[in-house]
């Protein structure tokens, strides 16, 4: 299940954001996007098996943790206008 993100946690994607030259801006409209490509996936996604289906239950049950910050560094990338942002995480 996903986790509300802890202040720890929160002060320490901040930081490594930074060290990356993201600013809180690029990193808002980021999350943004990928939350609204998240909903469109899950729109499709339900229609596809037939059913309705939150975005959240999609995010949870069919992405993942993983998927989801795929998602968020590919978004924080066209966003920042640097393909290589992250790139040692693929």
């Amino acid at each position: 299940m996903l986790q509300p993100v802890s202040p720890q946690m929160r002060q320490a994607l901040e930081e490594s954001l930074a060290e990356h030259g993201v600013t809180p801006e690029q990193f808002q409209e980021a999350q943004r996007l990928a939350k609204e490509a998240g909903e469109r996936m899950a729109v499709a996604y339900g229609e596809v098996v037939g059913r309705e289906l939150r975005p959240a239950d999609f995010a949870r049950t069919v992405l993942g943790v993983e998927s989801l910050g795929h998602l968020l560094v590919a978004v924080l990338r066209e966003v920042t206008g640097r393909p290589d942002l992250y790139r040692h995480l693929d």
